[in-house]
């Protein structure tokens, strides 16, 4: 239902513009003004009477005021009275007039009168007529507007409760129900502001167009320049609270943002940058980008006033430039760099997809689904590193004559001083590169294996192109450049394990047994306790070498067989328990410890327990020099 205001309103304006609309203005004429006739000159001998003055017409009023040009000007008389003819021109500059849309002072009463009963002033009523129809029209426009937009709003609440939703991204809700509300409720704000402002515009500008001889006058250049300036004031407060809003709501999510989406920052379980300052950093740089935007809108606010008036146009222009020079290179330096940028984005697609093939094929050599001859599957992985290196370091030859600023001076500089600095510490580097690359293809030993290296002994941790690093029995940890594994000797104990045509790993240990036991006994012996070690091979069975005839003892080697070489030092540890046993047990003396000192009687050197019953140390035979005694009585 209409209110009775608006009706009102409206009735009134309807009768208003039908007035100015229908009113025509009556047709005045001048028979005394024609084409050859000048009106501001009076002929001699006679006068306008009273009866002969009529209303002047608007062209009769400006031919008043305004001199009139003549082709042939008359000429003028000289002396005390001088008459100066209106229709003359002369020869000092003439101002411009500036045409206004209102009407001109009026000198009398008679003045005003003709002017109100002229066509102009009708054109002005008509033009005041049509301003307030448009004024009510434009405020109607605005309330029903605001009405639709309310009703919009009032849906936009009632909706937003039934799908209170965000948006999620792999079940953890990234924008949140709330957020989006905001967001479409500031969007539809914003419309709702521009649609005003269009009409705001157009309806003062149809308002300045109604007026007589305000099209082009500096007046209504001026209202025009006003009008705009109010609304850029309007956009510009209204821009400047949204990018406010917005950077408050963003510092409120950082906080959400990092309990979801921020890690910390490590690197080989380090935390480099942790949690608290990742958002430490980003709120800064959210306070940075703000006060950044705001100078921006600010700066284009003050051009686009400046830019509406006519005396300020300069320093709209002056200020545009600042800002656009750099920009306009930026942009040309940029379009010029397109080519090479597409070239590098070429480079690299091309370097990716070649890696990505090359590890599928060489991931398929080492599981043996594909087999090349004379190529061992324990090779792709190390040939996959150094392709990799060589096609990265191919790909970076080809890109940097194309990379920003390669040509300049400064770049060239820091390529020299890189390249003088990589020839002064690299030669170790290269040289330990080599060695791994020949200690790849040699193929010594496999991750994994048990080795000995110089005087090192361990299991191999890793294999790299510069080090080798290798585990000790103790749980150490070694780490061995390529360039000195290279030129020390490899004792693999694992191959041995590996190849089809032996039957295992062969370990040793000697022992030194004196002359006076059968040596038959001695390999019986040996054998009995090697059997009985733990992960010692029953076939192949042990078997007994005699090594060496020494001066007091017959060095045997006892050799037994494992599938186990990790448990070496285990095994030995047994294997050295039970020859240890084996021999006290037979009451054999193991002769390792050497005695140059003559023993106390001559005493056995078996544990107590072990030494045979009644057993008497033997006493030393001496003969007398004299020849008195026996040579035969034994002293005790």
């Amino acid at each position: 239902m209409v209110k009775p205001w608006i009706a009102r309103s409206a009735f009134f304006l309807f009768i208003l513009s039908v007035f100015t609309i229908h009113a025509e203005a009556p047709e005045v004429t001048n028979p005394d003004v024609g084409p050859d006739r000048n009106p501001g000159i009076e002929e001699p001998g006679t006068a306008p009477t009273e009866t002969d003055i009529e209303a002047p017409t608007p062209n009769d009023r400006d031919s008043t005021n305004a001199p009139i040009e003549s082709e042939t000007p008359a000429p003028a008389e000289t002396g005390t009275n001088e008459v100066q003819v209106p229709g003359a021109q002369s020869e000092a500059p003439k101002k411009e007039s500036i045409e206004t849309a209102l009407p001109t002072p009026m000198e009398s009463t008679g003045s005003l009168l003709s002017y109100v009963r002229s066509a102009e002033f009708r054109q002005v009523l008509e033009a005041l007529g049509w301003s307030v129809l448009l004024v009510l029209t434009l405020l109607l426009s605005i309330w029903l507007i605001t009405y639709v937009f309310q009703v919009i709003y009032s849906k936009l609440e009632s909706l937003a409760a039934k799908l209170a939703t965000g948006i999620k991204i792999r079940n953890s809700e990234i924008v949140q129900a709330s957020t989006l509300q905001a967001v479409l409720r500031v969007t539809l704000r914003l419309l709702h502001l521009v649609l005003n402002i269009v009409l705001i515009l157009f309806v003062a500008d149809l308002i300045v167009e109604l007026f007589p001889g305000a099209a082009g006058s500096a007046t209504a250049a001026i209202i025009k320049s006003v009008v705009r300036a109010l609304v850029a004031t309007m956009v510009f407060v209204a821009v400047f609270r949204g990018v406010v809003y917005g950077f408050k709501f963003l510092q409120r999510s950082i906080p959400f943002l990092q309990n979801r989406f921020i890690p910390d920052l490590e690197f080989q379980n380090t935390v480099l940058l942790s949690r608290d300052r990742i958002l430490g950093a980003l709120q800064v740089a959210a306070n940075v980008l703000r006060v950044l935007v705001l100078l921006l809108v600010v700066y284009f606010y003050l051009a686009t006033i400046f830019g509406l008036f006519e005396p300020t146009k300069n320093w709209a222009s002056l200020l545009l430039a600042y800002l656009k020079i750099p920009l306009v290179a930026s942009a040309e330096a940029v379009l010029a760099y397109l080519p090479n940028l597409f070239f590098l984005v070429l480079v690299i697609l091309v370097t990716r997809y070649s890696i990505k093939i090359a590890g599928f094929l060489f991931r398929e050599v080492e599981k043996g689904t594909i087999e090349i001859n004379g190529f061992f599957p324990d090779w792709a992985r190390p040939t996959h590193k150094i392709l990799n290196v060589v096609l990265i370091a191919f790909a970076a030859i080809i890109a940097f004559p194309y990379l920003p600023g390669a040509k300049s001076d400064a770049f060239k500089g820091i390529s020299i001083f890189l390249g003088f600095m990589l020839s002064l510490g690299s030669s170790a580097i290269i040289a330990n590169i080599m060695a791994g690359i020949v200690i790849t293809y040699m193929r010594p030993f496999r991750v994994g294996d048990r080795v000995k290296i110089g005087e090192t002994e361990g299991k191999i941790l890793e294999k790299t192109l510069l080090v080798t690093r290798i585990r000790t029995v103790k749980n150490v940890e070694i780490t061995i450049p390529n360039g000195t594994v290279l030129a020390s000797h490899i004792i693999n104990y694992s191959t041995a394990i590996a190849r089809e045509d032996t039957e295992g790993l062969i370990l040793d240990t000697t022992v030194t047994i004196g002359y006076d036991v059968p040596y038959t006994q001695v390999q019986e012996l040996l054998i009995q306790a090697a059997t009985i070690v733990p992960d010692v091979k029953a076939d192949p069975p042990p078997f007994v070498l005699q090594t060496s005839l020494d001066d007091y003892y017959i060095s045997y080697q006892i050799n037994c067989y494992t599938d186990k070489p990790e448990d070496m030092p285990r095994i030995y540890s047994n294997l050295h328990q039970r020859i240890l046993e084996k021999f006290n047990e037979a009451g054999v003396e193991i002769m390792s410890p050497h005695y140059y000192a003559l023993r106390d009687g001559n005493q056995i050197t078996l544990p107590e327990g072990n030494i045979p019953p009644g057993y008497r140390p033997g006493s030393f035979r001496w003969q007398n020099a004299g020849g008195a005694d026996d040579p035969n009585r034994e002293q005790s």
